[in-house]
């Protein structure tokens, strides 16, 4: 069963990486702010970029492309995706599901992402939530605020998306094998959950081939936990979750961590970092100071 404690503040929900900006006070990830194309993989966590509003044309999906400049001006080849479904994933947050055909051969690593726009409207950078699956729509999990990510979070099966191919490298989980990291040590907050679920419905995690993987998964309160009814089955794979609520009381998800006792053996710790740019720091220095190696910090930008 997993664990619940509660802490102070207003956790964020994004990914930690290229595709998102670390976690930032609303239940949206901001991340240190890296320079050039890094700074586009910020924003895959966060699921609410501001664009500008546009209705979504319904219509078949083809494989039709185009090509428009982007971000910071980089070129990129649009296609056509479908809205296959969507559904109410916690309170403030969607589950839509996108068929991107051919491109989903391109998303082969959890931790990855991609843009996606309607019509005009700025494109807005998401982390995908499901595991690698090439014949499969792939799953999104959006907050509903800014613009692009309303329009997503109201759209309805059949309704059609410019959707990017996949970009980044994922979760560099090869960095941190089993027998090099017993110990693994994942941190998520809000829509941060995302590619976190992907890396273990893949089996990325190799969780059965470790001494201990434990999750703290740090949101506002259950109703806005997203996943929620997935975490027996999470735990079932090896995983213990410890859920950090951050209306309910004192701490942050680092606080709890540490009351746990934190690092034993870091040498042989790796830790997974999706949440709060401060957050980050802070476990960062505290693992670091405990000896987790540079390398066995793993973020997916």
């Amino acid at each position: 069963m997993a664990t619940s404690y509660v802490h102070r503040g207003h956790c964020a929900g994004a990914i930690v990486g290229p595709c998102s900006r670390w976690l930032a006070p609303s239940s949206s990830l901001r991340a240190c702010r890296p320079s050039g194309h890094n700074r586009d993989l910020y924003r895959a966590q966060f699921s609410s970029l501001r664009c500008h509003q546009h209705t979504l044309s319904r219509r078949h999906s083809r494989q039709q492309q185009m090509r428009v400049c982007a971000g910071w001006g980089a070129e990129v080849e649009w296609s056509r995706g479908t809205v296959v479904e969507t559904s109410k994933a916690a309170e403030g947050l969607v589950r839509v599901m996108v068929d991107i055909g051919q491109l989903a051969k391109g998303y082969t690593k959890g931790g990855q992402y991609l843009q996606l726009k309607v019509g005009d409207s700025k494109p807005g950078y998401f982390a995908i939530a499901s595991a690698p699956a090439p014949e499969q729509p792939i799953e999104l999990l959006i907050k509903n605020q800014g613009s692009t990510a309303e329009i997503l979070c109201d759209s309805q099966p059949g309704d059609v998306v410019d959707v990017s191919p996949v970009m980044g490298k994922g979760f560099p989980l090869d960095r941190a094998a089993p027998e090099q990291a017993p110990y693994l040590f994942i941190f998520a907050t809000g829509t941060g959950i995302s590619p976190i679920k992907a890396i273990i419905e893949s089996g990325e995690l190799q969780a059965d081939k470790r001494k201990l993987v434990r999750l703290y998964y740090g949101t506002f309160n259950p109703d806005s936990t997203a996943y929620r009814d997935l975490l027996p089955e999470w735990e079932s794979t090896g995983i213990k979750v410890t859920n950090v609520y951050s209306g309910y009381g004192d701490g942050y998800v680092q606080n709890v961590f540490e009351k746990d006792g934190g690092i034993t053996d870091g040498e042989q710790t790796a830790v997974i970092l999706c949440g709060q740019k401060e957050m980050a720091e802070a476990l960062t220095a505290m693992v670091q100071e405990k000896g987790v190696k540079t390398e066995f910090i793993l973020t997916n930008f």
